[in-house]
């Protein structure tokens, strides 16, 4: 286990837990404002997912969808590319949702932090047991989400 509580060890945290992850990532969150998802590294580490094939998956589910296309012009890049492999969705607002966010990497990766509002939390590399419930609540949560976000843009 790895505690993280500065934005450097958050983006470490979640750096580590990209590098470790074989087939699927899946990111719950308030936004993804504090991921820096766009930065270079990071953005290359999505990619080499997207590109890799054989039934990768990226599922990003956030409470609040409305700063992603201007945000993050990279991410929104590989959803354009790869839509077959990265998704964006916003959680059901009607809903409960959890206070915590969470990333899950696999079956045995888990970055957990017990309150969205908050930069602290801690990496688990190898905790299985823990990644169940959150992959069973992720789960239920995208299976009624709602709106994903679009690449495109359709004028009329």
């Amino acid at each position: 286990m790895t505690v993280f509580e500065t934005p450097t060890e958050f983006h470490a945290a979640f750096d580590t837990l990209l590098a470790h992850t074989q087939r699927q990532l899946r990111l719950y969150d308030q936004d993804l404002g504090r991921f820096d998802i766009d930065h270079l590294p990071r953005h290359a580490s999505l990619r080499a997912l997207c590109v890799a094939g054989g039934g990768r998956r990226i599922e990003l589910l956030l409470d609040d969808i409305r700063h992603v296309a201007r945000d993050h012009p990279r991410l929104l890049q590989l959803v354009r590319d790869f839509g077959h492999v990265i998704e964006i969705r916003q959680a059901d607002p009607a809903a409960p949702r959890p206070d915590q966010a969470f990333v899950l990497a696999d079956r045995h990766g888990v970055m957990l932090r017990a309150d969205k509002a908050a930069e602290h939390g801690t990496l688990h590399l190898d905790a299985p047991h823990d990644v169940i419930p959150l992959q069973q609540s992720f789960e239920a949560m995208w299976q009624r989400s709602q709106a994903s976000v679009s690449a495109t843009t359709l004028g009329l």
